[in-house]
């Protein structure tokens, strides 16, 4: 099953490279297209998290290094020139020739690569040293770093996993790493729809995950995380502190609410509790309504924003299946046969002259026909995916030649 997964990633991987290129090259036309930014950030993430779940660790590497710079462009801290897309197109053939590489077809030039990400580092704008100018990619105003800081905001993240999704090569221990990465962490596991010994199924995920972050990433960093497991995972990202809407001395919220906004008691049951005069924690606990994991959690939690104050304290697309070319020449084929018995099928009532019998042929006619047109509609492939190699071809030539395009530029 994993040379199958591995097979799939070197097919997706190579569509997604034809995609960052098309749209690298249609970013050079119009470099403040934040559609086409965000295109290809999300090729990249996409080949890199893949790659890392099936063992391309040398392309997730590399990968990384470009997403990162793409990604300041996307945060608008870099602007696209073409320095930055001569790089992004390079690092795009030398992603390719990993892929080619670990299949067995072809070496890497590792020194190449190495140059690439040099090259990628030293767009990334640096502080100003005293009496030195700020890069001219830079577009935040000065001091933007430190009210960066001071932006950071506090969310929570309910992570639970579908109980098949280790049979799919994912790792949910990667994805909450991934999230370390965006800033300070608070990891909660939560065990309570572990089944017991005799019912337990080795492949399957019965834990479930509550994460505090604290970054200033935005909400949009934290769905690329979860980005190839969305559509197979129950998570939940809510903003429960954000230090630009207060000023820092309103206390964090209480326990009660806490679990509320989580979903792990009703407002109902809280109410019941609150009645008797005794520790809520204690008093939920003895009466059921909810586990003391679930207690230590959101206490957890209410610390843990109460500390982070303090240190801050100043149309969806259609549904698609892949299909092998091989099986779908088959079709092609076996369609064409039954045009043919078809027509053989219509000549012979035609002979014969029964009304019933043609009225059959007819209709097996109709539907033969139907389905002949759906197979080779199928078979076909858009014709920008076969053209779309010249655009980089000409514009590689171009650049060598030193041809100019009308208005006297320079034609890249």
């Amino acid at each position: 099953m994993i040379e199958q997964h591995i097979a799939t990633y070197r097919e997706e991987a190579g569509e997604l490279l034809a995609e960052l290129e098309t749209s690298l090259l249609d970013l050079e036309e119009t470099p403040d297209d934040n559609d086409l930014i965000n295109r290809v950030f999300r090729a990249m993430h996409t080949i890199k998290g893949s790659g890392a779940m099936f063992g391309f660790d040398d392309i997730a590497a590399f990968t990384h290094e470009v997403e990162t710079v793409f990604d300041l462009v996307r945060n608008g801290k870099m602007v696209v020139t073409k320095k930055l897309l001569d790089l992004t197109l390079k690092s795009r053939d030398h992603i390719s020739a990993l892929l080619e590489a670990s299949a067995g077809s072809g070496e890497v030039d590792k020194q190449a690569g190495d140059a690439l990400i040099l090259g990628l580092r030293r767009l990334v704008p640096q502080p100003a040293a005293a009496g030195e100018e700020i890069e001219s990619t830079v577009m935040a105003p000065p001091g933007a770093a430190e009210a960066e800081e001071a932006q950071q905001k506090t969310w929570r993240i309910r992570f639970q996993p579908n109980r098949e999704l280790l049979l799919c090569g994912s790792n949910p221990i990667s994805l909450i790493n991934e999230l370390r990465g965006l800033g300070t962490c608070q990891v909660t596991a939560h065990f309570d729809e572990v089944p017991s010994l005799e019912s337990l199924i080795g492949e399957h995920c019965y834990l479930y995950w509550d994460i505090i972050l604290t970054s200033n990433r935005g909400e949009a960093a934290i769905n690329d995380v979860f980005i190839f497991v969305e559509d197979d995972c129950q998570i939940k990202v809510e903003l429960i502190d954000d230090p630009s809407q207060s000023d820092g001395t309103e206390s964090p919220k209480k326990l009660g609410q806490i679990l509320i906004e989580r979903g792990d008691i009703t407002p109902e049951a809280l109410d019941k509790v609150l009645q008797q005069q005794r520790p809520l924690g204690e008093l939920l606990v003895d009466q059921g309504a909810v586990t003391s994991e679930k207690i230590d959690s959101a206490l957890t939690e209410q610390q843990y924003v109460k500390k982070i104050r303090q240190e801050h304290a100043a149309p969806e697309p259609a549904a698609s299946i892949r299909v092998p070319a091989d099986k779908l020449d088959q079709l092609v084929n076996l369609v064409g046969e039954m045009v043919t018995v078809q027509a053989r099928l219509t000549q012979v009532s035609n002979t014969l002259g029964d009304a019933n019998f043609i009225s059959i042929a007819e209709e097996v006619e109709r539907l033969t026909n139907e389905l002949r047109d759906t197979a080779l509609n199928i078979r076909m492939l858009p014709i920008g995916s076969t053209f779309s190699k010249f655009k980089r071809l000409v514009r590689d030539l171009s650049q060598e030649l030193g041809k100019r395009d009308r208005n006297g530029d320079l034609r890249c």
